[in-house]
């Protein structure tokens, strides 16, 4: 069964970020490869794009400046480069590098069950991995990540999980990078907590967060540049794909975003229709390749930026079972890993 490296990291932020760096080395100069190629710009204007977030995010949180600083020393790449990394959706939504084609998102109200496909580029199944993060606290992560970058998908040990959808707003280049935004929720106790954190630093992202936890509160919040928006639950659940539910910003009829309207429609007929609300019932949504044009579970297909997009990963979050799983790629017969997240007292 393919499945994706799993690796410990532990201490303060620094001694994490050299870890990361260390024993993710040869995946991170990779993943700079694939996205210096997506941003198709010299270096000098990426690095100086990716400057642009180091007081950000020092002044959002001291720490993930730290960590981020050590995935450098351990890795031996330029900081502003592993800063272009976590950055990189803002840089690709500033230079105009941003597709609607990617993630299906959905979350079964509680004992919630929260699930999404990650539908990115080809070459990042081969790089990426689960990482099991423990602060000295006892607070510990366990997510899916790209290399070098600090916070994306997964849950902890407090019973809180995170999914997330790439939205399409336009152009900008401020506020905190929505992968360091990821770390954040993660780091936190309770949905309660997340609330806070998403409203201490809402601006300059275009993205949709969906989150959960172990008492049954989920919410979804979609970041659109000045604002936040909260989608309505449909039927009880939530659905989301990769344009704005909480008001009208990218058209049904803009060929843009065709993908996005047909795998939300698809997804919402599926949730609406079973009465499966498991581990098991959201597998079986997300591998759904129904759709002949715009599947859910998406094998790949040539991409404009990404080369080749499809889903590079499925994760489904079993709050009650306290277990993530993952499974990794697209093939029809591609199997779940179950990953134990005990959770505190």
């Amino acid at each position: 069964m393919p499945t994706f490296r799993e690796i410990d990291i532990t201490g303060d932020a620094h001694e994490r970020g050299v870890s990361h760096g260390e024993q993710l080395r040869s995946e991170i100069s990779e993943a700079r490869v694939f996205y210096r190629d997506i941003f198709n710009l010299p270096d000098d204007v990426v690095l100086g794009q990716a400057a642009h977030f180091q007081p950000v995010i020092a002044a959002f949180n001291p720490d993930y400046a730290d960590e981020i600083n050590g995935i450098a020393e351990g890795s031996g790449q330029d900081p502003l480069w592993i800063l272009a990394l976590n950055a990189r959706t803002e840089i690709l939504a500033l230079n105009k590098l941003t597709t609607p084609n990617e993630c299906t998102s959905i979350c079964f109200p509680g004992p919630p069950i929260l699930g999404q496909t990650w539908d990115w580029g080809q070459p990042l199944e081969a790089i990426c991995a689960v990482m099991r993060i423990s602060r000295p606290d006892g607070h510990v992560i366990r997510m899916l990540t790209e290399p070098g970058i600090i916070g994306k998908i997964g849950m902890n040990n407090a019973g809180l999980g995170v999914c997330l959808n790439i939205l399409t707003l336009g152009s900008r280049l401020n506020g905190v990078p929505i992968h360091v935004m990821l770390r954040a929720i993660l780091d936190c106790q309770s949905t309660d907590e997340a609330t806070a954190i998403i409203e201490r630093a809402p601006l300059g992202k275009s993205s949709n967060v969906m989150v959960a936890d172990r008492t049954g509160n989920c919410f979804d919040r979609e970041f659109a540049g000045d604002e936040t928006l909260t989608p309505d639950a449909i039927g009880g659940n939530l659905v989301h794909t990769n344009h704005y539910l909480g008001k009208e910003i990218n058209a049904p009829d803009d060929p843009l975003f065709f993908n996005s309207h047909a795998r939300l429609n698809r997804a919402t007929e599926r949730v609406s229709q079973t009465t499966e609300h498991t581990a098991r019932g959201m597998m079986d949504i997300l591998s759904d390749r129904s759709h002949d044009e715009f599947p859910i579970y998406r094998p790949y297909v040539p991409d404009d930026i990404l080369q080749n997009l499809g889903t590079v990963a499925s994760i489904v979050m079993d709050f009650g079972a306290q277990e993530l799983h993952i499974s990794k790629g697209n093939e029809p017969d591609a199997k779940f890993k179950s990953y134990t997240v005990k959770f505190s007292s």
